[in-house]
């Protein structure tokens, strides 16, 4: 017979065994890497890159600044069609605000019957104002400002004007500001305009833009007759850009760089002041004014 006291010692030890957790650690299965992080490679984070990309490529601005006279100007999602007959000024395009680096492409015809006109990439940024101009066909329209130098981008070279309007109609009301101009010299109605290389350029003659507002392709005029239709986008591809002109920087010499040409065209490449991207490396540096840039490599 067992005694009372063995009984209560055995319950008690069952209970205890019960009581306390096991110290064995049961195996939890390994977390995949996208279970919490979206990376670049899942399915998700490609589709929303896709759209992102879709969304961006259609046109979400439609200026139609006009003061006058006749001007017919149609915009649709990426594009517009346009004649007019005026003697007043107008600016009417299609693209984005706020506007960005990106490529911008765009596809059709431009026609100035009479009087001048001009078809390009048009914006303004803000901190400081700034008014800009990529000016792909260029008719009759002169005294654009004084002449910094030249790039070389998309097939083509263009002049670069900068000049200072003073108490103007501007997005910010009557105000004094800079304008800067590239202009195609052999123009063109269709084609890939690689913001970037004007702005890098524009950069390296110390024209320096601020925060983005709207950027469109645009016809202006403010004498005579005309029409054109353009298709717009700006997921095109761009080109690689080449500067002259008298911003100052030295030639590196022979066999310090991967690349050829100036300094002033590899740091513009580089993306200008404090730019770290793949394209630069040690190999020798750019001075321009008093600070020092690593070079590019093609």
């Amino acid at each position: 017979m067992v005694s009372f006291s063995t009984l209560a010692v055995g319950l008690s030890a069952i209970a205890g065994s019960l009581a306390i957790p096991s110290p064995y650690v049961y195996p939890v299965g390994k977390r995949g890497e996208f279970n919490f992080h979206l990376g670049p490679d899942h399915p998700l984070a490609i589709a929303k890159r896709n759209e992102s990309l879709a969304r961006r490529s259609n046109t979400n601005y439609n200026q139609d600044y006009t003061t006058g006279g006749s001007v017919n100007f149609s915009p649709q999602t990426n594009g517009f069609s346009l004649n007019w007959n005026t003697q007043q000024d107008f600016v009417v395009g299609v693209g984005w605000n706020p506007g960005s680096n990106l490529p911008i492409t765009h596809t059709g015809s431009f026609s100035v019957t009479s009087g001048l006109g001009s078809l390009g990439v048009y914006g303004w940024t803000t901190n400081p104002l700034v008014e800009y101009y990529v000016m792909e066909s260029n008719v009759g329209i002169s005294g654009l400002g004084t002449v910094k130098g030249s790039v070389t981008s998309d097939g083509g070279t263009y002049t670069i004007y900068e000049n200072t309007r003073y108490n103007q109609p501007s997005i910010l009301g009557t105000s004094t500001f800079n304008q800067y101009i590239s202009v195609r010299t052999s123009a063109r109605t269709s084609g890939t305009v690689t913001v970037q290389n004007h702005f890098n350029a524009w950069k390296t003659y110390g024209m320096n833009l601020g925060t983005m507002n709207f950027q469109v392709i645009a016809v202006e005029s403010w004498s005579g007759s005309g029409s054109a239709q353009q298709s717009v986008s700006n997921t095109g591809g761009g080109n690689p850009v080449t500067t002259t002109g008298s911003a100052p920087h030295t030639t590196t010499p022979a066999g310090n760089n991967g690349g050829g040409g100036g300094c002033s065209a590899l740091w513009g490449q580089c993306g200008g002041i404090g730019w770290t991207g793949p394209k630069c490396c040690s190999q020798g540096t750019c001075k321009v004014g008093n600070s020092y840039y690593s070079q590019c490599l093609n």
